[in-house]
């Protein structure tokens, strides 16, 4: 079972919260003196978290808070929770005419994503070291195998969009005091929507991973272990 928390308002706020515009403001002779800014870099960081655990809560309660607590023909016996993560720090030197009317500026963006924390959780029916907590831990690990894969596997495509925007040797050109809001407007509105929609296309392969076949392999593990403790307890 698995569970992405990845609201967009949520993104929105931590970008917001992480974007450090750090402006230097220089008084050049002529608005040439725009060319000796630095050229605008990115840099992306997947976020490689380790797995936290949780086996305090029953069975009925893990329901609750998985996205398939609607459905009545599963026992959630285990979940795999990741937060979907998108946030970007900037810093920035901003160069500005002597009438002080129109500015050019250069940018060091740096994206983190992933999905971090990551909690396993295995209901407490079936305490560790028990053959069917051990199975249903294992089935839990799939998953979080599964968010590091995902991943990884777009960091290529959100490194390469990122470099077509924002690496660039000239500086960007604004009227005076627009640079960093068109910027962060531009990230709140453009990129973690972007980056949130890559993220969120795990669930297709969670969704696989929780198949019927499965969930009817693990209730039948460790000689029905599993089976009669949760038809006992109905």
């Amino acid at each position: 079972m698995y569970f992405t928390d990845g609201k967009k308002d949520r993104l929105r706020n931590q970008a917001r919260g992480c974007l450090l515009a750090l402006l230097t403001s220089l008084t050049p002779a002529v608005f040439a003196a725009c060319a000796e800014l630095p050229p605008s870099s990115i840099s992306v960081v997947r976020l490689e978290s380790q797995p936290t655990r949780n086996f305090d809560y029953s069975y009925k309660t893990l329901r609750n808070l998985s996205e398939d607590h609607t459905r009545r023909d599963i026992e959630v016996l285990g979940l795999t929770r990741g937060l979907a993560v998108a946030r970007f720090e900037v810093k920035g030197t901003v160069a500005r005419t002597p009438d002080e009317r129109q500015e050019c500026a250069s940018f060091s963006l740096r994206l983190e994503y992933g999905f971090s924390p990551l909690t396993i959780y295995v209901s407490r029916e079936f305490p560790p070291g028990s053959c069917a907590h051990d199975e249903i831990y294992r089935h839990e690990l799939r998953h979080v195998d599964t968010y590091r894969e995902h991943a990884r596997k777009i960091e290529a495509e959100i490194t390469e969009a990122l470099k077509r925007r924002f690496e660039r040797a000239n500086p960007w050109r604004n009227s005076a005091g627009e640079s960093s809001t068109k910027l962060q407007n531009e990230i709140d509105e453009r990129w973690i929507p972007y980056i949130t929609r890559l993220l969120n296309k795990v669930n297709i392969e969670h969704r696989a991973i929780d198949s019927a076949e499965e969930y009817a392999r693990v209730a039948a593990s460790c000689n029905g272990e599993i089976r009669q403790r949760i038809t006992g307890k109905r």
